[in-house]
């Protein structure tokens, strides 16, 4: 009888095994407690360019030109918290050209930034959008100008460029607190946004990312700790 008992016993426990198996290769993420997703070289062509007006990236964004990078899923219990942290690789290439003559001032401008969001559910993580990588370049110059040696007139203006490329990685922990109970998509998106403006000289602006990576931990917060998510 025992030996019966036994049986029995080492059948339904293969069956749950086999069970539960199956379930999570069709769940992989039914149990987890963290996730990641890596992206290769992505370069962004399209970018929100900024008025003359407002020559830097806090203007009103267009979060419609923002490309998704990054999509995981993730299942967690009632009332948990997700730490989401995004890293990226991006470069920025910007580049002012300035003429002057007669002692006339000339100013070239040239903005490119990188900026991320982090959505759970098509919700905001905190603390919203933030600038991976941002640059500001200005250049200005007051000269008199190329003269001719023999007759003292200014034939030419004289010209000054400044040319500034970058590459670099930038890491950063977005926030999803007391989550309902079941699955959950998290989608970051990127978004460009340049500016070129000059006078008698020139400018461009560009920027791209490239390599990237998206870790979420589900985790509960120490209760009473000094933290605020608004």
């Amino acid at each position: 009888m025992k030996k019966v008992i036994a049986i029995v016993l080492a059948v339904v426990l293969v069956a749950m095994i086999g069970a539960t198996g199956a379930f999570a290769q069709e769940n992989p993420n039914a149990s987890a407690k963290a996730t990641a997703q890596i992206i290769g070289l992505s370069v962004i062509s399209e970018s929100q360019t900024v008025s003359d007006d407002d020559p830097d990236w806090d203007t009103d964004l267009d979060w419609t030109l923002a490309t998704n990078i990054l999509s995981q899923t993730i299942k967690t219990a009632n009332d948990k918290d997700l730490f989401i942290d995004v890293s990226l690789l991006s470069g920025l290439y910007t580049e002012t050209n300035v003429k002057s003559k007669g002692g006339n001032k000339d100013t070239s401008a040239a903005v490119a930034a990188v900026l991320l969001k982090v959505e759970v559910d098509g919700d905001e993580a905190f603390p919203g959008w933030i600038v991976y990588n941002g640059r500001v370049q200005v250049l200005s110059a007051t000269l008199q100008g190329i003269l001719d040696t023999e007759t003292g007139n200014i034939t030419a203006p004289e010209e000054i460029g400044l040319i500034i490329g970058t590459l670099s990685a930038n890491s950063f922990n977005f926030i999803v607190d007391d989550l309902d109970s079941g699955m959950h998509t998290v989608d970051v998106s990127a978004l460009c946004v340049t500016f070129a403006g000059s006078q008698a000289g020139s400018a461009k602006a560009k920027a791209v990312i490239g390599l990237g990576s998206v870790t979420i931990e589900e985790v509960r917060m120490v209760k009473g700790e000094n933290a605020i998510i608004e």
